[in-house]
């Protein structure tokens, strides 16, 4: 279940060296200003919500494109959404 997602726009997603390869064909089809979402499982979709949020552009997920993701992007979750990534404690 995805709990956070962050836009950026594809063109700097296709930055990747691996991304040509692992993105699907609808993708291709998208211009490098289109807005896109990095989900906490690292995917990318077209949108979190509503009819496309499902489509998935990119699922490959590899040590590369999660390094690609931190360093490059400074993908992360905020600080103030931890909570919601805790691990419940045991009884």
């Amino acid at each position: 279940m995805k709990k956070y997602c962050k836009s950026y726009p594809l063109g700097e997603l296709r930055r990747f060296s691996g991304w040509a390869t692992a993105a699907s064909p609808e993708e291709r089809e998208l211009a490098d200003d289109t807005p896109v979402f990095l989900c906490d499982e690292f995917t990318v979709l077209i949108s979190p919500v509503g009819v496309e949020k499902d489509k998935r552009l990119f699922t490959e997920d590899t040590p590369e494109w999660r390094e690609f993701c931190t360093q490059t992007l400074k993908f992360e979750i905020p600080a103030d959404l931890a909570f919601a990534y805790a691990e419940p404690e045991q009884a």
